[in-house]
């Protein structure tokens, strides 16, 4: 239990202590220092389930196994990140017409506390409290969401917390549902709610609750994963909320939601094949594939770039879980990692360049390499990693996930998706050489310090390292991850 009560508990004290230290100098301190000690909890928390397996806690409410851990370690890698950035960024954002009129803090409060929902989610063994945490994250980014306080943001804000309330409404049928199934075979009816209960009792579990457990799950979750036809928030808030939180939003709430479906989906296939779960998450996937391309054809503006581009890449990780085989599996949970890295280095570099420029109009900016080489280059990378192409870590997940669906027999399903990734690297290809080449702009100025730049070649070396070298134990803790999903 070493590792995993205070990771679950650091976020929440973070938050605690911002609050009356906001406006200090050590207010933005004790933000970093408190990501940065739940990043190391998860690494460490990983090494540990890597050296002896799951780790319980809690009277079994917290388990942390190859699959919690890995969420974990997304949700501090972007969360330290973005509040390593978000020092800089939102004091000269308190500065400028974007002021909010909060009080020092909140912002700060907010985030960690958004942050250790999305850690408590990851890491619940039991499915109400996993709810409870997802739950939270909504209550909290929403707040976020609509931070500037501007019409579009708290009309944003509002879309989003309706839309996101209903679906997790969803999840809670899907959780009382799946409870239902197993009713009257539990030594203990508190247990009835342990995912690993339900996981070791799925084959007995009733199939026509746990079929109807896993969509209610794949319209609830896929609400705040961003799937189609349920992604119409998505857009809008990471449009309006400030850049750290769009980050983390599109790059760990996501995947923590995907996670939570991911959950239901392994019960499912224990109890009634995996034929049935399987054969939804393709149709999902590729359905936000392709509802994601003509709006990423069209777009005017940055950030509603990234978040189609969201909706792509979770689609194309529904896809890779739906195509089932064990190459797949691994590189869609590989892709849930680079995803994160990837879209979390576009919108922190995207917010120096928004500083520097005064807009989030992709038609406004040109020259971006000759205007700033250090963020050029950010900015080339990020764009390579979301095109997909080598050497970047994406193009590898994507390739292994094709590979893997090829090995399953699915043909149809890899040349559609092969397709539809072609046409989002088009239309990525021919929005990021119109804003990085081209006659740079004479009032470009970015008053950020070079300080906020280090987490983005952070974020920018790792995505390189992991597009050529792979190394041991996040293989290892990928290929658990996937036999917890699909043994």
């Amino acid at each position: 239990m070493g590792f995993l009560l205070p990771l679950v508990l650091v976020a929440p004290l973070t938050a605690a202590l911002c609050l009356p230290f906001g406006g200090s100098r050590w207010g933005a301190r004790i933000s970093v220092a408190g990501a940065a000690l739940v990043q190391a909890l998860a690494l460490a928390l990983a090494a540990r389930v890597l050296a002896a397996g799951p780790v319980v806690a809690a009277h079994g409410w917290l388990q942390a196994d190859a699959l919690g851990a890995l969420l974990a370690c997304v949700a501090g890698g972007v969360g330290l990140s973005a509040t390593w950035y978000a020092r800089s960024y939102m004091a000269h954002q308190e500065q400028g017409h974007d002021a909010a009129g909060w009080t020092a803090g909140r912002f700060d409060a907010l985030f960690h506390l958004l942050l250790g929902s999305l850690v408590v989610a990851s890491l619940a063994n039991n499915l109400g409290l996993m709810w409870v945490g997802i739950e939270a994250s909504t209550l909290s980014s929403a707040l976020l969401v609509g931070y500037y306080r501007r019409p579009g943001a708290v009309e944003a804000a509002w879309k989003y917390l309706i839309l996101c309330s209903v679906g997790i409404t969803f999840a809670l049928f899907a959780t009382v549902l799946l409870y239902y199934s197993g009713i009257g075979r539990f030594a203990v009816r508190s247990a009835g709610l342990q995912w690993t209960t339900l996981r070791d009792l799925a084959p007995v579990l009733e199939p026509r609750f746990v079929r109807l457990a896993f969509l209610f799950a794949l319209v609830g979750y896929g609400t705040k994963a961003g799937l189609a036809p349920m992604h119409t928030w998505l857009p809008d808030a990471h449009s309006q909320a400030p850049t750290p939180v769009s980050a983390l939003l599109s790059a760990a709430l996501l995947a923590t939601a995907l996670g939570a479906l991911m959950r239901f989906h392994s019960i499912a296939v224990r109890c009634v094949g995996p034929h049935f779960s399987e054969n939804l998450l393709l149709i999902f996937g590729l359905l936000s594939m392709g509802v994601a391309v003509p709006f990423l054809l069209v777009q005017s503006d940055y950030k509603r770039l990234l978040a189609y581009s969201s909706v792509e890449h979770t689609g194309f990780v529904a896809l890779a879980v739906g195509l089932g085989s064990p190459l797949a599996l691994l590189g869609g949970l590989f892709h849930l990692v680079t995803h994160a890295l990837g879209k979390a280095l576009a919108f922190l570099v995207g917010g120096s360049l928004k500083s520097a420029m005064g807009t989030a109009r992709m038609d406004r900016w040109s020259g971006v390499i000759e205007s700033s080489p250090p963020l050029g280059f950010l900015f080339a990378v990020a764009g390579v990693a979301l095109a997909g192409l080598p050497p970047a870590a994406l193009f590898l997940s994507e390739w292994m996930v094709l590979v893997g669906g090829l090995q399953a027999g699915k043909v149809a399903a890899v040349a559609l998706a092969l397709a539809l990734l072609a046409t989002v690297f088009a239309a990525l290809a021919f929005h990021w050489t119109r804003m990085a080449l081209g006659r740079p702009r004479a009032d470009f100025r970015d008053p950020l310090p070079a300080d906020s730049h280090r987490p983005l070649w952070l974020l920018a070396g790792a995505l390189v390292v992991l597009g050529v070298w792979l190394p041991e134990p996040v293989r290892r803790l990928l290929s658990q991850a996937a036999a917890v999903i699909k043994p």
